[in-house]
């Protein structure tokens, strides 16, 4: 710890970077240590339910628009990653690209090499080791964090006013969506374009967030968040988009479903996340080979299975039904 503490201390721009990781106060404690230190950013994901003024939680907004010089003005000395694993393709090409000189991943199971520059797999809880390693740094000097800061804030900015003048689409649902999940609730999220989505916006803190993320596919995220609503007791709130949902549907044959469950499909006829790839905007794909295109409806479900139904088509209708 001694020797790492020495590296960290010599070095003045250093990461840390958070990713799918359990509620847990202890940790966010320990992290806020760094917060206010000039010569650390800290990168949180929607999943890493870790929340501070202080805080980047919206990382594919802070780096989708730099340039290579920005990008290297960016790159860390040193990087700590842990919880478990990263949605954003963002932070994942970066680091690949401009890697630190060291990377550090705290895990008590395994390490993950996501950027493939792994110097030092530390096997123990991160809080373990945070609870050791803060009383032997030193806050750093410099503008490394404010600078990024001041960025992020201006890339909050440009968000409002971009979804201020937005219509009615599949983003803006998002925005009126997540206004109305409650405080102190649970917030479950399918996977693929839903949970990239959220990415996108902040939550507020007393709100727990997870995310079905096994092998970034559509299976079983009902099921899940089902599951999770009856064992938290919190009220919950499932996002998901409607192909994950079709998939998943027999997670709705549960007779242990509780009363405070909400389910909010995003139904846009198909699943969309693959229109990214090269191919289809060079139209070499064809869109039936990377969509789902339906016509089909939740409402028939609904019935069978007992739940309100309401749908919504324009932003008026939605703000009314939510």
């Amino acid at each position: 710890a001694t020797l790492l503490a020495d590296i960290w201390n010599s070095a003045q721009k250093k990461i840390i970077l958070v990713g799918v990781h359990f509620p847990d106060a202890e940790i966010n404690s320990l992290i806020h240590f760094y917060a206010d230190d000039p010569s650390v950013l800290i990168l949180t994901e929607t999943t890493s339910n870790l929340h501070h003024t202080n805080v980047v939680d919206s990382i594919d907004q802070l780096i989708f628009s730099l340039d290579k010089n920005e990008f290297k003005e960016l790159q860390p000395e040193v990087l700590i990653t842990f919880g478990g694993m990263i949605v954003s393709k963002k932070i994942k090409q970066f680091l690949r690209v401009y890697p630190p000189k060291h990377h550090w991943n705290i895990d008590a199971k395994k390490a993950l090499n996501t950027f493939f520059c792994l110097t030092e797999f530390i096997q123990m809880s991160p809080s373990t080791f945070f609870k050791a390693f803060n009383g032997l740094v030193q806050k750093g000097n410099g503008n490394y964090q404010q600078q990024w800061l001041r960025f992020r804030d201006e890339k909050r900015s440009k968000h409002q006013e971009y979804l201020a003048n937005s219509t009615h689409s599949d983003f803006k649902v998002f925005q009126q969506v997540l206004q109305s999940v409650p405080e102190n609730s649970q917030l479950q999220i399918s996977n693929s374009s839903m949970i990239r989505y959220a990415q996108l916006f902040s939550i507020h803190p007393s709100i727990e967030v997870f995310c079905n993320r096994g092998t970034s596919g559509i299976d079983g995220s009902t099921s899940t968040a089902i599951g999770a609503a009856f064992a938290n007791k919190k009220p919950t709130v499932f996002i998901t988009g409607d192909l994950s949902f079709f998939y998943d549907s027999n997670a709705l044959w549960n007779p242990q479903i509780p009363a405070n469950f909400r389910l909010i499909i995003i139904n846009n006829s198909g699943g969309g996340i693959f229109k990214i790839l090269p191919g289809y905007k060079n139209n070499i794909i064809s869109s039936e080979f990377i969509e789902t295109k339906h016509n089909l409806s939740t409402k028939y479900l609904a019935k069978m299975y007992g739940f309100d139904y309401i749908k919504a088509r324009n932003e008026i209708g939605l703000k009314w039904s939510l």
